[in-house]
């Protein structure tokens, strides 16, 4: 059973699942919005430009700027998917309204994570070219997008950078996997102010990927993932700004696990989480993990809380997202505090309208939900931003 490598490709999976049904219905268009459903009012849903896109992430390069990143879905007259990148702005100090932003010229593809340092250092990531060729993330220098290759490693026959950690703009940091013949391997990239270079790295299982990177300084960054294969277990790296190490995850309740994202809030408070399957039959349940320092614990989530996909620091701990547990598509949202998970009523799928949350960001007491929805019979997904306020 290889568990970790459907979890690399679950970006691809989840969009299967928002490509059944029929067609996209006429009344679909830029004022079409998810509806919260009720007792849930507290979140608000975002207008956004229509296209039929998925929302993979959002950042903030200053105070009233918001960007929210991800790819247009594109299908092909023979049936098959392609994608392009995709990039929505707002601006508080304008009319606060979204809109979207034209990406570098030649990018093609997915964007699977966005992050800025400022209002003029910002950077998009995503797949490898075709046949293993260099990753096109995009840089943003204040004006405009530019296209910074990422070498991959040169066996590579796929494979793309699915975090990034933006420090300043000569220190940054993106994680993902690399598929060569006859392997997988994951990979971090650091950028230097000049260029991407690909770091060594210890070999924590004989094949496995990373899935997000996070950083609190220069001399703390961590990366996790999973391994593959008879090795799908969670995976979690640390820089201490000299070299990279393993740091062993305990026993973890399951018979497979895998960690999909990373919160550093400093070097005793460091959060990942992820997915653990009870069994061969099982779609996986939370995976809520903390790191004070010295070890890992791990916080139980409510019942039904199925597969983390996002986290981001909050107040006393961490919110996160992802789907409920069972095989159906409605998404959740948990705020994590100490040693509780509750909670934060996300709107539930419902009425023709099914949700699927990808990750989410926080500003303050702000919490920003990037993935999509769609309607009933509705063949492609719509893109989807929720707010609320803890």
């Amino acid at each position: 059973m290889a568990v970790g490598i459907r979890i690399r490709l679950s970006l691809t999976g989840a969009l299967a699942a928002l490509l059944a049904g029929g067609v996209l219905p006429a009344t679909a268009s830029a004022a079409t919005e998810p509806s919260p459903a009720a007792g849930a009012a507290r979140w608000t849903a975002a207008k956004l430009p229509s296209g039929d896109t998925v929302l993979t992430g959002s950042t903030r390069p200053d105070a009233r700027t918001t960007w929210a990143a991800g790819f247009r879905v594109v299908p092909g007259s023979d049936g098959s998917v392609g994608f392009d990148p995709v990039l929505y702005a707002r601006d508080d100090r304008r009319d606060g309204k979204w809109t979207e932003v034209p990406t570098a010229p030649g990018g093609t593809d997915r964007v699977n994570a966005v992050a800025a340092t400022s209002a003029r250092d910002g950077w998009l990531v995503g797949d490898s070219g075709r046949g293993g060729g260099p990753v096109m993330t995009q840089h943003w220098n204040g004006r405009s997008w530019q296209l910074e290759p990422a070498p991959m490693p040169a066996d590579s026959v796929g494979g793309g950078l699915l975090g990034i950690a933006a420090l300043t703009p000569d220190d940054a940091w993106a994680a993902g996997w690399s598929q060569g013949s006859d392997s997988h391997v994951g990979i971090v990239q650091h950028w230097n102010g000049r260029s991407w270079r690909q770091v060594e790295l210890p070999a924590p299982a004989e094949s496995w990927g990373l899935q997000a990177i996070a950083a609190a300084g220069p001399d703390d960054v961590w990366a996790v993932g999973n391994g593959y294969a008879e090795d799908d277990r969670p995976v979690a790296l640390h820089y201490d700004g000299r070299t990279w190490s393993v740091v062993p995850v305990p026993a973890f309740g399951g018979l497979y696990g895998e960690f999909n994202d990373v919160v550093v809030k400093g070097p005793r408070d460091v959060w990942a989480v992820g997915r653990v399957v009870l069994d061969e039959k099982d779609r996986g349940h939370a995976l809520l993990m903390h790191w004070d320092g010295r070890a890992w614990t791990r916080v139980e989530a409510p019942e039904g809380a199925g597969a983390v996909s996002g986290a981001a620091s909050a107040p006393g701990g961490i919110v996160t997202v992802g789907r409920v547990s069972g095989g159906s598509e409605a998404a959740y949202a948990l705020r994590v505090t100490g040693s509780r998970a509750t909670s934060l009523d996300f709107p539930e799928s419902g009425a023709g309208t099914a949700f699927w949350s990808w990750k989410v960001s926080t500003s303050g007491r702000e919490v920003t939900v990037t993935g999509a929805f769609n309607y009933e019979k509705q063949r492609l997904p719509q893109p989807m931003v929720m707010t609320t306020r803890l």
